[in-house]
């Protein structure tokens, strides 16, 4: 249970050289989520910029060791990936002590299963946070009047207020190293405006994808403007790419046109790297769409099935708009090209 016993100078303590970061059991494999992940493991580091950071990613294959292990060098020092917590009531019987005899100083427990977090909170430590059943079990609730939060973003930065007693909210634009700005310069070379567009998502079957002919029609009335359309185009969507080079010959495909950029420098962090040229992208809800917000570039984020209150992606400048707001069968169609295009007018002037 949440103990009110710590002293007050316990809470401004910064005294803190091990922390654990648990995301869950399940296979963390979704870019998006992942991306609205890193803005709290930046806001750890800020809090704690000493402390040695474990991170529990799932069991299984991370992407934290895959295509976005670029993006937490010098923030996550461990990733555990065979630490599993079925979340069922025999677990409190037999998982007296979690991963042994291993202690940390502060542990992040970032889910709501409530078994779970009776689980983990038997690792050894020394303060404990959690937001389940509204830090209940937590040592340290966040500071002032806390209110529930929906978006998944914030439900992670109120675990690090808690902990640091402080509000955090680090910079939307992620860190980059040169070699990235360098290729993106290549790809897109100053002297042009251009206009991002990403038409594909994880899960297309689900409805997430505004129709494609509205993204080319889209991407025109951007070339009649004198801007250049900038299409981000994953390896699922690659047999689009004809079609669409017919289409418009004068957009830009730089993930696939790639000439002066060596070979390893690819993936999200040259996604977010290329998000810093444009002037306006338009995504639909999809982990490319959270790459190029945290790349900084203004956004036009559209929905169908999914809501913007709980996965918007983690911006100042964003417009969302969402299918139910149009048509009561929330088809992601329904969406007009006018509001759209007049979305994107208004975020063009963001970088004005």
């Amino acid at each position: 249970m949440r103990s009110d016993t710590r002293s007050n100078a316990m809470r401004h303590d910064q005294s803190v050289d091990s922390i654990l970061v648990y995301v869950g059991s399940n296979p963390d494999d979704a870019i998006g989520e992942n991306i609205l992940k890193l803005p709290f493991l930046r806001s750890i580091r800020e809090a704690f910029p000493k402390a040695r950071i474990t991170w529990i990613a799932g069991y299984g294959p991370c992407m934290f060791q895959g295509i976005l292990e670029p993006l937490v060098d010098g923030y996550i020092d461990e990733l555990i990936t065979d630490f599993f917590i079925d979340g069922g009531p025999a677990e409190l019987l037999c998982r007296w002590h979690p991963l042994k005899s291993r202690r940390f100083d502060l542990v992040f427990d970032t889910q709501r299963n409530v078994i779970r977090t009776l689980v983990l909170r038997r690792v050894r430590h020394r303060i404990f946070i959690s937001g389940c059943w509204r830090f209940f079990f937590s040592d340290r609730k966040p500071p002032g009047n806390y209110r529930q939060r929906t978006l998944l973003t914030d439900k992670l930065l109120s675990l690090t207020a808690a902990a640091a007693n402080q509000s955090i909210r680090p910079s939307h634009i992620w860190p980059l190293e040169e070699q990235w700005k360098n290729a993106a310069a290549t790809l897109l070379p100053d002297g042009a405006d251009y206009v991002g567009l990403a038409p594909g998502a994880g899960n297309k079957e689900t409805g997430k994808c505004w129709p494609l002919d509205q993204f080319v029609a889209l991407a025109r009335t951007q070339q009649v403007k004198g801007r250049i359309p900038v299409f981000f185009i994953g390896p699922e969507e690659e047999p689009w790419l004809p079609e669409l080079r017919r289409q418009l010959p004068n957009a830009k495909f730089p993930e696939w046109d790639r000439d002066g950029v060596p070979a390893t420098v690819k993936g999200p962090p040259l996604a977010m790297a290329l998000a810093a040229r444009l002037r306006v992208a338009v995504a639909n809800c999809s982990g490319i769409g959270h790459i190029l917000a945290a790349g900084g570039v203004p956004m036009v984020s559209l929905y169908g099935p999914t809501r913007p209150t709980s996965f918007a992606p983690y911006t100042p400048t964003l417009t969302t708009l969402w299918a139910r707001d149009f048509d009561p069968s929330g088809r992601i169609d329904a969406i007009p090209i006018e509001t759209v295009t007049a979305a994107l007018e208004e975020r063009f002037l963001d970088t004005a």
